[in-house]
């Protein structure tokens, strides 16, 4: 029951095995031949994918809630929520970042307050933590940082980098690693929406110049009017974030699931959220696009290419399927726990249409 771009993101790293070996093998050579090519000196968009872990973002998640646990506790619990800040463990491949695990550090505030002293805190636990890394032995790398936007929930998410986030991650890239990796995660949405709500990104090089016009999701920006990136747009650019667990923890989240994976089915309402009716209206508009190129082919194409398969109607009957689900489910749900009291079974569907 997610829509086309969140099922994506999830099967290819999380539905088989394959992933334990895709994503917890450490491959030495790999990572030294990316690190002696230096792909990102030639592609400033080199890294265009981040695969979290599930651990990894479940304790980003946590550090995050127990922010705003701390900050609405202050001022006699009139306090507003903190952000927080920690680092993430993994390694870069030639064209994503890895991140296998997460680290909370003890520094938490409001942006506003950021000040050269917690600057320097931050930077003085990032050397310790790596200290102990190689101590133990540890494989893996810091591979970047994480921070939280507990900003008040909207049509939109709140993962962008500030101006102050975009000189931060701007200076770590320079000064520690060239492929350091930012993650902004939005904790009180992940509450509302009942899912991760994160996304990664990375700054520019000072030389180079994105095109106009263009948000760090690589889409136009007037296209998401809505969409808060920050001051600074045009400095960074934002990688697709993918989650992944290992095919264990993917079988034990089955089997403690499967037996109340219908009450979540029956909780969750998409028709009436604004977000989901946004992406459905810009699906359609792409289809309408596509289909109105179609047309205007089709009368130059011959009739040997009748048994083609139609995209357009694919991605349309799509659309139709998932817009069908969501009205039938909405009907069962007023069925189940407003209707049956009061209507009998052949007046159900009027009384949830008249209801709407």
């Amino acid at each position: 029951w997610l829509d086309p771009a969140e099922k994506e993101s999830l099967e290819p790293a999380s539905m088989n095995k394959e992933a334990d070996a895709k994503y917890f093998a450490h491959d030495a050579q790999a990572i030294k031949k990316v690190m002696d090519d230096k792909p990102w000196e030639k592609n400033p968009k080199n890294f265009a994918t981040c695969n979290i872990s599930a651990l990894a973002g479940m304790r980003m998640l946590k550090h995050a809630l127990s922010g705003i646990k701390k900050g609405q506790a202050r001022d006699g619990g009139k306090g507003l929520p903190l952000e927080v800040m920690g680092l993430m463990v993994g390694r870069p491949s030639a064209n994503s970042i890895t991140v296998i695990d997460a680290i909370p550090l003890p520094c938490d505030g409001f942006e506003s307050e950021w000040d050269v002293n917690i600057s320097q805190k931050a930077m003085m636990l990032m050397i310790k933590v790596q200290e102990r890394i190689e101590t133990k032995g540890t494989k893996e790398e810091i591979i970047g940082w994480y921070h939280s936007h507990p900003f008040e929930v909207g049509v939109h998410n709140n993962c962008f980098m500030s101006a102050i986030d975009v000189n931060t991650q701007s200076m770590y890239q320079k000064a520690i690693k060239k492929h350091w990796t930012a993650v902004v995660i939005d904790p009180l949405r992940c509450v509302a929406k009942s899912k991760l709500e994160m996304a990664a990104f990375r700054a520019y090089p000072d030389h180079f110049k994105p095109p106009a016009d263009q948000a760090p999701d690589g889409e136009p920006i007037r296209e998401n009017a809505g969409k808060n990136w920050g001051t600074y747009p045009e400095r960074y650019y934002q990688l697709q974030t993918r989650f992944f667990m290992s095919s264990i923890a993917r079988s034990t989240m089955d089997l403690f699931s499967k037996d109340s994976l219908w009450i979540r089915i029956l909780s969750n309402s998409k028709i009436d959220d604004e977000e989901y009716s946004g992406k459905v209206i810009k699906r359609i508009n792409k289809a309408t696009t596509k289909m109105t190129a179609a047309i205007g082919v089709a009368r130059f194409e011959k009739g040997s290419n009748k048994d083609k398969t139609n995209p357009v109607a694919d991605d349309s009957s799509k659309i139709a399927h998932e817009l069908c689900t969501e009205q039938t489910l909405g009907i069962l749900r007023h069925a189940l726990f407003c209707g049956c009291k009061r209507h009998g079974a052949g007046d159900i569907k009027s009384a949830y249409l008249n209801s709407k």
